[in-house]
């Protein structure tokens, strides 16, 4: 609670931007710390030391050196306004915060599953383009995706992020989900946008990471009113070869015999075999 105080949009001058919120990509789940984010590409995250004081380390998620000290002012009803920034050997800067952004939690429904999220928006009665962010694997929640598209808000395209199915106060079991499960919240979601006033139906997009490009495209093959896709790091292959790939490198790089790696990535390749036509058993089990 004392973190969330800080979150919000800071403005160190005309077209320069850092985001504070809370995020615990570098934590683990279900552990936020305060993150900024610097439209500049900077990623740090936030030490509280003591009252409004706090320190970043010279990378995302180090706290073993001190890059920066960082003070937050308040107004004299005890509002944050500011913060300020000292690196060593230069001149202090400061950004005071902009409330350039609305925010409203909203729900919507996927048949039995209901998912919560927030949509933000920006400033002004006008209509909007709108983005809803695609999760990549795993447990992740509606703040999770914000630092990817946080930027576009202020240039006039709303954002609506969501907590994945099973994950804070959205029903459902991630865990259980097919591929097609989650392409249907992801179109479940456009729907709900296309029918509020204030955004522009025939402009909406969907952004996501990871697992999301596969994700995105069967909710478009799904959905003649997904606009466009935005796809970060999806792969252009199956599944399947991308976790052979993953695994593939990961015990070369750990030094395992090149035998081994060979023999584990074809036991991997029967058992996804297996998994994708059921047939093949007997030769998986034998191998493995």
């Amino acid at each position: 609670t004392a973190l969330r105080e800080h979150a919000g949009v800071y403005e160190w001058g005309p077209n320069a931007f850092v985001y504070l919120q809370l995020w615990d990509e570098f934590s683990g789940f279900g552990k936020p710390q305060l993150v900024a984010f610097d439209e500049s590409g900077d990623v740090r995250t936030l030490y509280p030391t003591d009252g409004q004081e706090f320190f970043a380390g010279p990378g995302g998620a180090l706290s073993t050196s001190i890059e920066s000290r960082i003070t937050f002012q308040r107004d004299s009803a005890g509002r944050i306004v500011s913060l300020t920034r000292q690196r060593d050997g230069a001149a202090p800067q400061t950004a005071k915060r902009v409330e350039i952004e609305t925010r409203e939690d909203v729900r919507f429904r996927n048949g039995d599953v209901q998912l919560t999220g927030t949509l933000i928006a920006p400033s002004g009665g006008r209509r909007h383009p709108a983005i809803v962010l695609v999760h990549g694997s795993g447990a992740e929640n509606r703040a999770y995706m914000l630092p990817w598209a946080r930027f576009l808000i202020r240039h006039n395209i709303a954002v609506l992020g969501y907590d994945k199915r099973g994950v804070g106060e959205s029903s459902g079991d991630w865990n259980a989900a097919t591929y097609a499960d989650l392409a249907g919240d992801a179109v479940a979601a456009v729907e709900y946008l296309k029918t509020r006033r204030d955004i522009d139906a025939a402009q909406i997009g969907l952004l996501g990471i990871s697992q999301a490009g596969w994700i995105m495209p069967l909710a478009a093959v799904r959905s003649k009113d997904v606009a466009f896709l935005i796809s970060i790091s999806g792969a252009g292959v199956t599944p399947a070869e991308t976790t052979l790939d993953q695994a593939r490198n990961e015990m070369t790089m750990g030094g395992m015999p090149q035998q081994a790696v060979d023999d584990i990535i074809g036991v991997l390749k029967l058992q996804y075999d297996y998994a994708r036509t059921g047939d093949g058993w007997d030769e998986y089990a034998s191998r493995r």
